[in-house]
C-alpha cells in the first residue's frame, strides 16, 4: 500500500515538472516534498516505526486531492500563452525602505540585550548560553515580546533591498548591511526555520524573475545546509566540538533525517491516538489570543508546544496536517491540500502581473515548503498579514520589465 502513495506521489511530481506549468510551481514544490519524505521514509522504514494501512490510506486520500487540483488547473492553463515573470518592482526608497533599515538597525542592540535576558545573563554567543536561549524560547514560553515583529520588517526589507541594489538605487554595502542585519535576527531566533524563512523571502523572488538559476540555487541550499549546521553546533543538536569530522556528519545526517520523516510519523501516532476534537482552537489560535489578551474571553489559546511521540526518536512536531486533524479529525487532513488552489493563485499573479505578486508567492513558498514538518499557514497568520502589509507598504504601483541587460520600465 505504502508503494501505491509513492507512485501516486511521483506521478504528481512528474506531471507538475511539466515545461508548461513552470519551473517552481507550487504543485511541483509540493509533490517534491512530499516525494522526498515518502522516499526517505521508505529507504529507512526498519529503523523507524511502522505505519498503519489507515494512516496510509488517510495520506493517499490527501495527495489524490492534491492531484486532481493540479489536474484541474492545468485544464485551464492556456498552452503558449506569454508569461511575464520578468516583470520586477520598484520600491518606494526614499521614505519607507531608508526608515525600516534604520529602525532594525537601532532595535537590534535592544533585540539583543533581551536574548541575554532570557538567557539568564549567560552570553548567547557561547554554547551554553545558547542552549538557554533556544530552551527558553521553546520549552519555557519566553519571548521577545513586541520586538519580535522585527523579523518580518528586517526580512521584508532585506527582500526588496536586493532588488533596488539590482537597479542601482541602493548601494552595495547598504545591501550586506541589511542581510548582515537580517542573519542577526536569524540568530537570535535560535531557530533554522528563521533562516528558511528569510531564505525565500530573499531568495525566490529572485528566482521568479530569472536572476537567480539552478547555480545560485545551489548555492543558497549549500549556505542554508551551512547555516543550519552552524545552529545545531551551537544548540548542541547533532554537532559536537569533542567529535570527529566523520562522527560530527554521520550525526548530522542522522538528525536529519529525523528532522525530515520523524513529523510525518508523529502524526500518524496522533491519528492513532485519536484526540478528543478541539473544533477550530487550534486552527483560529491567532483570534482565541486576541480575544484572551483582550480580555473578552477568559479561554487561554492552546500551546503552539506539543507534547512528545516517539518515532522512535521523540519529536513534538507533527507535520501540516496536525493543526487540522485536531480540530476537525479525517476531514481535517484534507484541508491542507486545498491551500494548493490560494498557492496556484499567487503564482499565476506574479506570472501574469509581476510586481508585489511576486513577492507574495515567494513568501507563501515557506509555508507550502514546511508542510512536511508543522503547519506554518494559520498559525502563522499574524506573520503572514504582517507580510503582507510590508510589501504592501514598500511597493509603488507601477512595474518595471527585468530584461538581460538590466531592468527597463513596462
Amino acid at each position: 500500500m505504502f508503494e501505491i502513495l509513492l507512485l501516486i506521489t511521483l506521478a504528481g511530481l512528474l506531471t507538475a515538472s511539466r515545461r508548461q506549468l513552470g519551473f517552481g510551481n507550487p504543485f511541483q514544490i509540493y509533490f517534491f516534498v512530499w516525494f522526498f519524505l515518502l522516499f526517505g521514509y521508505y529507504l529507512s522504514r526498519d529503523t523507524f516505526i511502522s505505519v498503519s494501512v489507515e494512516f496510509i490510506i488517510i495520506i493517499l486520500a490527501a495527495k489524490l486531492l492534491a492531484l486532481f487540483i493540479m489536474i484541474s488547473c492545468c485544464l485551464r492553463l492556456q498552452v503558449g500563452s506569454a508569461e511575464v515573470w520578468r516583470h520586477g518592482v520598484i520600491a518606494r526608497k526614499s521614505r519607507f525602505i531608508d526608515l525600516a533599515q534604520l529602525v532594525v538597525i537601532i532595535a537590534l542592540p535592544f533585540v539583543y540585550g533581551r536574548a541575554t535576558e532570557i538567557a539568564d545573563g549567560e552570553s548567547i554567543f557561547t554554547v551554553l548560553g545558547y542552549i538557554k536561549l533556544r530552551a527558553a524560547i521553546t520549552e519555557d514560553g519566553e519571548g521577545y515580546g513586541i520586538l519580535a515583529y522585527l523579523w518580518v520588517l528586517s526580512f521584508v526589507t532585506t527582500s526588496v533591498s536586493i532588488f533596488l541594489c539590482r537597479q542601482s538605487n541602493l548601494g552595495g554595502g547598504r545591501l550586506w548591511l541589511s542581510v548582515a542585519v537580517s542573519l542577526c535576527y536569524c540568530y537570535l531566533s535560535t531557530g533554522r526555520t528563521y533562516i528558511l524563512f528569510f531564505l525565500c523571502l530573499a531568495l525566490v523572488p529572485l528566482m521568479n524573475v530569472g536572476a537567480v538559476r539552478m547555480r545560485g540555487l545551489l548555492i543558497a541550499l549549500v549556505i542554508f545546509a551551512a547555516l543550519s549546521i552552524f545552529v545545531a553546533a551551537m544548540t548542541a543538536k547533532g554537532i559536537s566540538a569533542d567529535e570527529g569530522i566523520a562522527e560530527n556528519i554521520e550525526s548530522f545526517l542522522e538528525s536529519l533525517r529525523g528532522y525530515v520523516v520523524g513529523p510525518f510519523l508523529a502524526f500518524s501516532r496522533l491519528v492513532e491516538w485519536n484526540p478528543d476534537l478541539s473544533w477550530g482552537e487550534n486552527t483560529f489560535r491567532l483570534f482565541v489570543s486576541l480575544q484572551y489578551a483582550l480580555g473578552i474571553s477568559d479561554k487561554a489559546p492552546v500551546s503552539l508546544v506539543k507534547g512528545y511521540a516517539f518515532v522512535p526518536d521523540p519529536t513534538n512536531v507533527y507535520t501540516v496536517y496536525e493543526v487540522y486533524f485536531r480540530d476537525f479529525s479525517y476531514i481535517g487532513v484534507l484541508i491542507p491540500p486545498v491551500f494548493l488552489m490560494v498557492h496556484y493563485w499567487l503564482y499565476r499573479r506574479a506570472r501574469s502581473s509581476g510586481g508585489v505578486w511576486i513577492f507574495y508567492y515567494s513568501a507563501s513558498v515557506y509555508p507550502l515548503v514546511m508542510q512536511f514538518f508543522q503547519d506554518q499557514y494559520f498559525s502563522l497568520l499574524s506573520t503572514w498579514i504582517q507580510v503582507w502589509f510590508w510589501y504592501w507598504l514598500f511597493m509603488t504601483p507601477y512595474r518595471f520589465r527585468w530584461k538581460k541587460g538590466g531592468p527597463g520600465h513596462a
